[in-house]
């Protein structure tokens, strides 16, 4: 479970941030940049891997983000349609913008109790701008997975998550 207490020490960054005209922080560690979360939200890169497998990515529970709800509904839904690879793995940004550059990468979003889905349409590393092409999509899987997502916690989907009382 996430708790505003958590993001304290996040504010500062988070007002540089917008100070410089972005909305969030894009919380990476260690020397080689590995991705963590993005503000509030958990991260998902849904790209095309090396091997040529369509692979949506999300950083690993282990120790450095916390575990979402929407997360694991994300993580649960995509398991389920057996369309694509599912991982959670490391991803690094050096991963990210040569997928990127490679036109491998479809889209950037991130997951959060408040904001549902939320898409990444550009990511600012090392003084460059990198577009991100999540909203230039057909049909983006970011916007098909926030439908399914609302229509079930308002009903409107059965779904064995949503238990009617």
């Amino acid at each position: 479970m996430k708790f505003g207490g958590n993001y304290g020490r996040t504010v500062p960054a988070q007002e540089n941030a917008e100070a410089a005209g972005f909305n969030h922080v894009l919380w990476l560690f260690g020397e080689d940049h590995q991705v963590t979360e993005s503000g509030i939200m958990n991260m998902f890169i849904f790209m095309e891997n090396e091997e040529g497998e369509k692979e949506l990515v999300t950083p690993p529970l282990n120790g450095l983000i916390l575990p979402g709800v929407n997360r694991r509904s994300v993580l649960e839904l995509t398991r389920e349609w057996n369309r694509f690879k599912v991982s959670e793995r490391s991803i690094t940004m050096k991963e990210i913008i040569t997928a990127n550059n490679e036109g491998r990468i479809f889209e950037i979003f991130g997951t959060a109790t408040m904001k549902t889905i939320t898409p990444i349409g550009s990511i600012h590393y090392m003084g460059t701008t990198h577009q991100i092409p999540t909203v230039e999509q057909k049909d983006p899987l970011f916007r098909e997975l926030f439908k399914i997502l609302t229509d079930i916690c308002y009903g409107r989907l059965a779904h064995p998550w949503a238990v009617e009382i």
